[in-house]
């Protein structure tokens, strides 16, 4: 099965997404078929602190692509690589928030996703509860507990969206060997 795991990162207060990233694997053979990262125009100033945690800057931003134009890049390479409906997220809020997002930017419908995405984080803390340990934990340390290494920079879109697929597959690896 192939997958689309996507994260966003947003400027604050106001959650506007600055960065998208998105990973397209295989889940039966973990081969990253696409991997792309793209920083998103906004014409509101990015906060200093957002700065420091994402490496996104106002010059990123000011020379970024529309967030319609973004979600175009996902359509297209959603249906490329004929991708499972759901995207995969570190989290909930991702799926809800590009959608709210884009229908302000004057998407009517973007149903690239369904109602519905699988969400990594949900599964992690499932797997440490059955396991009698505490839930708590980025993705980060989420990936160290589980023996991986978290490649890239934290709180990167991309770097994210490819470590949430490789968290992913280490779960579904453990629950078919439990199976």
């Amino acid at each position: 099965m192939r997958l689309m795991s996507f994260d966003l990162e947003m400027n604050q207060p106001s959650g506007t997404i600055i960065q998208v990233g998105y990973v397209v694997g295989d889940t039966d053979t973990g081969e990253i078929l696409n991997r792309g990262c793209h920083n998103i125009y906004c014409e509101e100033e990015i906060a200093p602190r957002i700065e420091l945690l994402t490496g996104v800057t106002q010059h990123d931003v000011n020379k970024g692509i529309s967030l319609v134009d973004m979600y175009k890049i996902l359509v297209d390479v959603h249906q490329k690589y004929n991708c499972f409906r759901n995207p995969l997220t570190w989290g909930g809020g991702d799926s809800h928030e590009l959608k709210t997002q884009l229908r302000v930017a004057g998407v009517k419908d973007p149903h690239l996703f369904g109602r519905r995405w699988i969400d990594a984080k949900t599964l992690y803390v499932s797997y440490r509860l059955a396991n009698g340990k505490p839930p708590q934990g980025g993705l980060a340390k989420a990936m160290l507990r589980l023996g991986l290494k978290f490649d890239g920079r934290k709180h990167n879109a991309g770097d994210d969206a490819y470590n949430t697929f490789l968290i992913y597959l280490k779960l579904l690896k453990f629950f078919k060997d439990r199976l």
